[in-house]
């Protein structure tokens, strides 16, 4: 037990582990910029307020959720790269294998919300009106699970470019030789 707490003091109470939790917020705070943003602009041009009932409902909610994905996780690659893990030097494999990271979590994300969200109604007897806050709930709970699994699934990422770029530099000699 002893060595567990060890490991979790190690692990998730570093500077590096709480860059992960800011930069996390600021991508949560960007993600929901860019879903309002671009449902906004549906919204504009659909000329009122949309209804889930309205066609244009599900395309602007996919739309804007793809944006938005999009967009945080751009700037969650690039802020985790400098700031989290120490990353100056990158490449496009990088990046896709992040870009790749990303949907994996996502994914992972809503599927442990679809299930969440189906627990919690069943033990909560959720009525349709109560169905809104045992989805955001269940997405809470979802998130705050993928948080440690992901910050070492994007840290992984990191120290095998870093491997690889060092590994593929060419070697300096030294002069006087």
């Amino acid at each position: 037990m002893k060595n567990l707490l060890l490991w979790i003091k190690n692990k998730f109470f570093t500077k590096s582990f709480l860059s992960f939790i800011i930069i996390g917020i600021l991508n949560t705070l960007i993600n929901a910029l860019f879903v309002w943003l671009v449902s906004s602009v549906f919204t504009w041009i659909h000329g009122n307020e949309i209804l889930s009932t309205d066609p244009l409902y599900a395309p602007s909610t996919a739309v804007s959720t793809l944006v938005a994905f999009i967009a945080a996780s751009i700037f969650s690659y690039f802020a985790n790269a400098k700031f989290t893990y120490r990353q100056n030097k990158r490449d496009i494999r990088t990046f896709i294998e992040a870009i790749i990271s990303f949907g994996i979590r996502f994914g992972l994300t809503w599927l442990l919300t679809f299930l969440f969200g189906k627990l919690f109604s069943i033990w909560l007897y959720a009525t349709p009106l109560s169905q809104e806050a045992i989805t955001t709930i269940a997405n809470l709970v979802a998130s705050i699970l993928m948080i440690p699994p992901f910050y070492f699934l994007l840290g992984y990422v990191f120290k095998r470019t870093k491997k690889r770029l060092e590994n593929s530099e060419p070697i300096k000699e030294e002069d006087g030789e």
